[in-house]
């Protein structure tokens, strides 16, 4: 099938003739007519402060700017693979073509977001964020490792933790990175996926509440009506807002706060799930009104499904977290406020670490805390405790109702029978 538009790319194995450019005109290909007019475009639009279109050749992989002197500057090559080669970089400065790119820049575009799930481009292996504010991490400069956007609290933390008991239960900290502007600084982190392969995922948050006391504090003292929070509060139960903030159409923070736990597990069972992604790539986190242990349960049940052998190694380390926290400093002595629990497993192995300490804070030298009691303003309880004394509960019940599998053996021998005390009197 021939086209009425003719080609002017050169046959296979025959050298672009550039140096010896047709002197009489000729018709142009449909190719050369889009290109020519986008560069003629752009060179009219860049004025007499920029430099006119040059040539590049599209086999040459140094820079296109010293790649014009064997042609003269009105001068064009037609061929496809010459216009092809002309790229944007003519409509930027001279010193911003000379300027490598920063191995920073470079960081930047590995990772590519969408909703709660990243994928680490560099390398073959996925990582996730379930929850909390998008853009905080980064890919790491080296492989096994993310950058998360620092938190001065958090890194303080980190720093403690590296030198206590729980040190084995959070994810490595690899000290601070900065941004080639100077403008951000990173928390360098192990990146606790690294040794999974399509590993499932999920995020519980620990804790009777998940705002610090003096938040709440701050929240009171100019309450405000905001009617944001009317709209969440609307969008999850119509009949939350009082008939005065219907008619106001807002409530105040302290009062959405407080009402954010009670409709989740938090305030019950110490603990709620924020996110799951599976597997095959799905991800959800519609489980603001997952309360009750049954509905905890299925969603455990759904979240470890066709992956028998998890269940047991995650009340392991669940039960082993517990018996570190008793003999840690680091626990002794701080309000963890807003810190999840990352449950993570593929086919081969299945593990749990404590992540994000952001809102994690010294107590007063006078408070001391079980973290096993409920919270009343002032008492600075936080309930990590009761999160997984009933995390280690469900998944126990979870156990309990999985189904066994028994397979025989293949050869099945005939049960040996006991003798009777008159054959044994007969056989002495």
């Amino acid at each position: 099938m021939t086209s009425r538009f003719r080609s002017a790319t050169p046959p296979p194995g025959q050298a672009c003739q550039c140096a010896h450019l047709p002197k009489e005109p000729r018709p142009k290909s449909l190719m050369e007519s889009l290109l020519v007019a986008k560069m003629e475009q752009v060179t009219l639009g860049q004025g007499a402060s920029k430099p006119p279109l040059i040539r590049t050749d599209s086999v040459d992989s140094n820079s296109s700017v010293g790649s014009g002197n064997s042609l003269g500057a009105g001068d064009i090559c037609r061929c496809d693979d010459c216009l092809l080669g002309i790229a944007d970089l003519y409509a930027q400065p001279v010193e911003e073509r000379k300027k490598k790119s920063s191995g920073w820049r470079k960081l930047r575009n590995i990772v590519q977001w969408t909703p709660f799930f990243q994928t680490y481009k560099k390398h073959r292996y996925p990582w996730v964020q379930l929850a909390g504010h998008q853009g905080n991490f980064k890919a790491g400069p080296d492989q096994g490792t993310i950058l998360k956007k620092l938190c001065v609290k958090e890194e303080k933390c980190f720093q403690v933790l590296m030198k206590d008991v729980l040190r084995p239960y959070v994810p490595e900290y690899k000290g601070l990175v900065a941004s080639d502007d100077g403008e951000c600084e990173y928390i360098q982190l192990q990146d606790l996926l690294g040794d999974f392969v399509s590993p499932c995922v999920m995020d519980c948050k620990i804790g009777v509440r998940t705002y610090l006391e003096e938040e709440l504090a701050k929240a009171k003292e100019k309450p405000k009506l905001r009617k944001d929070m009317y709209e969440k509060m609307c969008q999850i139960d119509e009949s939350a807002p009082t008939d005065e903030e219907h008619k106001l159409k807002g409530v105040t923070k302290p009062r959405y706060m407080v009402w954010r736990e009670t409709i989740s597990s938090t305030a019950t069972l110490g603990f709620r799930i924020e996110g799951i992604r599976n597997s095959d790539g799905t991800s959800s986190k519609d489980f603001k009104t997952t309360k009750s242990k049954e509905q905890i349960m299925a969603a455990f049940q759904s979240f470890t499904e066709g992956f028998p052998h998890v269940v047991p190694k995650y009340i392991q380390r669940l039960k082993a977290i517990k018996a570190t926290l008793g003999q840690s400093t680091f626990f002794e002595t701080h309000e963890v406020i807003g810190s999840s629990l990352l449950f993570v497993h593929d086919r081969y192995n299945a593990n749990v670490w404590l992540i994000d300490f952001a809102k994690t804070i010294h107590l007063p030298a006078d408070v001391t805390i079980s973290h096993n009691s409920k919270w009343k303003v002032g008492n600075h309880e936080d309930g990590y405790l009761i999160g997984i004394n009933n995390l280690i509960k469900i998944f126990m019940a979870v156990l309990e109702n999985q189904p066994i599998c028994v397979s025989p053996p293949l050869n099945l021998e005939e049960p040996s029978i006991a003798p009777t005390p008159k054959e044994k009197l007969e056989n002495t």
